[in-house]
């Protein structure tokens, strides 16, 4: 089974997962750089930074060293800095940082394909650091002949470091950054940067004329930037998604190791995450997180792909053995004719089923197990119909027959296992109740 195409797993248990299942660790550096102010100084203007300290690349180019693979490889860059802050004899703070990068490989052959650990240039970590230098002050760094932050070691991040939350870092400051000094891979790309209008500070005794046109060249070199993220957004929207992905509603879904909140949780997916498709059973999704690391993820939680069809739809109810009792004979799209006012006038999906013999006998709780069955069926093409539709009508053609009419949305909610088949059934319409309702009978 192929791995999904480009999931947006951007929670720190990414990491963990790629440490379990992702082979050896690649080698990291720690970048560090000394400051003259004290470590609960240096300590808060870390803490300041937390909402910078993660989240995703525009692109690879410019923030990793170059591997044994072609960077257009790779795709969904993301990065996340940690910190370690410690006291100097003279006094003041040594801040080290080390940012670890992840990007879905896209191998030719899928079974190859997966999240793997590139190694920074620096760039990440050398503009944190001068966000850093920026929050504790004017000449707070201390002079070490370099001024951008010297690499501390090698082979693994420093111990003690502590993970950032996740979210998007905001652009770098106005003048040239420490990072872009010293480092290979040309100039850093701000991530999530608007438009800005630069202002310059006015040396003594400039001309207006000299003001107005740096002040020219700096919003034309703001409005190229704009134009530069407007044109990777826009190839990142355009590029072909496939149409078995599953994506997160909410942040904080557990992902179990077996159809069952008993088993163990092997990560935390976050809101808008995208996971293959294998199977759906029932209330759950089968889906595939890395490599050959799989999962199960309850479906209340997942948006499933209006165009998804699912090949092995397998349901808890014993509707399979039903099978051999009826038959559909036909199908079409009409306008519903009943009274029922949630879709009285709509265009419905209309299905005739009639029993498979003549001389069959079917019980009540036999044709609303089938009804079930074929409603769950139905709903992905329903979903999708031209023309629209809002709603499924299930009509038994037979002598104790009778007609079952379901909403969309009501459809929708028992699929996605948020609401159960008894508070289903309420919500749909049973003409005549006694045909499908044991109880109902005199």
């Amino acid at each position: 089974m192929r791995k999904f195409f480009r999931p947006l797993i951007h929670c720190s248990q990414l990491f963990l997962l790629l440490t379990l299942i992702g082979g050896p660790a690649t080698a990291q550096t720690t970048y560090e750089r000394t400051f003259s102010k004290s470590v609960s100084d240096a300590q808060r203007a870390v803490d300041d930074l937390r909402e910078s300290s993660s989240g995703r690349l525009p692109t690879l180019e410019g923030f990793v060293e170059p591997g044994d693979q072609p960077l257009d490889h790779y795709e969904r860059g993301y990065y996340e800095c940690t910190f370690h802050v410690a006291p100097t004899a003279a006094g003041g703070a040594l801040v080290q940082a080390s940012a670890k990068i992840t990007a879905w490989y896209k191998d030719p052959s899928p079974a190859r394909s997966g999240y793997r650990v590139l190694v920074s240039n620096g760039h990440v970590e050398n503009d944190l650091l001068d966000q850093i230098a920026e929050t504790l002050g004017p000449n707070s760094t201390v002079n070490t002949g370099d001024a951008s932050a010297r690499p501390a070691s090698k082979g693994g991040s420093s111990g003690g470091l502590k993970p950032q939350i996740n979210i998007d870092p905001p652009g770098s400051s106005a003048g040239e950054s420490s990072s872009n000094r010293g480092t290979t891979g040309g100039p850093l790309i701000p991530l999530h940067q608007p438009a800005a209008t630069f202002t310059p500070a006015t040396p003594t005794g400039e001309s207006i004329e000299s003001m107005k046109s740096r002040r020219a060249a700096d919003e034309k070199q703001a409005q190229d930037l704009t134009a530069e993220i407007k044109s990777l957004e826009e190839v990142l929207h355009n590029q072909v998604r496939p149409t078995d992905l599953a994506s997160v509603r909410k942040g904080g879904a557990p992902i179990y190791s077996k159809p069952s909140e008993n088993g163990p949780v092997l990560l935390t997916a976050t809101a808008e995450d995208e996971f293959q498709i294998i199977e759906v059973e029932g209330a759950w999704v089968h889906v595939q997180i890395s490599g050959a690391s799989r999962g199960w993820i309850r479906r209340a939680h997942l948006e499933l792909p209006a165009s998804y069809t699912p090949t092995a739809l397998k349901t808890a109810d014993p509707a399979a053995a039903n099978n051999d009792l009826f038959k559909i004979s036909r199908q079409e799209i009409n306008t519903f004719g009943g009274n029922w006012e949630s879709l009285k006038g709509k265009a419905v999906k209309v299905i005739w089923i009639e029993p498979a013999s003549p001389s069959a006998t079917t019980t009540p709780s036999q044709k609303l197990a089938f009804a079930k069955k074929l409603l769950v069926q139905a709903y992905p093409e329903a979903n999708s119909a031209t023309p629209v539709v809002s709603g499924v009508v299930i009509v038994f053609d037979s002598a104790d027959g009778g007609q079952i009419a379901a909403t969309l949305s009501s459809l929708k909610q028992m699929v996605d296992g948020a609401l159960p088949e008894a508070a289903f059934w309420k919500q749909c319409s049973l003409d005549p109740p006694e045909s499908f309702q044991e109880s109902a009978k005199p």
